[in-house]
């Protein structure tokens, strides 16, 4: 009985995940919206050359979008002209 308590113990400790607090860099899985502000004022194409995190969402104005939050999702914004007005992260 001694060893079954035991080994739930370690497995449990096995389980504690670190703290993640590292620089985010464009092309990574995580965003940093600060890193695309260069894009406002740009067209929407732009975007073709640029290196984005994993998941990306671009947007129109007045666009339906999910509400869900994916903090590693850069949203790229942008007007009736194509313009990008915004970048965010969610």
């Amino acid at each position: 009985m001694k060893w079954l308590g035991l080994t739930t113990l370690i497995l449990l400790a096995a389980c504690i995940g670190e703290d993640e607090t590292e620089t985010v860099m464009p092309g990574s899985k995580t965003c940093d919206p600060a890193a695309f502000e260069f894009l406002i004022g740009q067209p929407k194409e732009s975007l073709n050359g640029v290196l984005t995190p994993k998941t990306l969402r671009v947007l129109g104005e007045n666009a339906a979008m999910t509400m869900d939050h994916q903090p590693e999702r850069l949203n790229v914004f942008h007007d009736e002209s194509g313009k990008i007005t915004k970048v965010s992260c969610g």
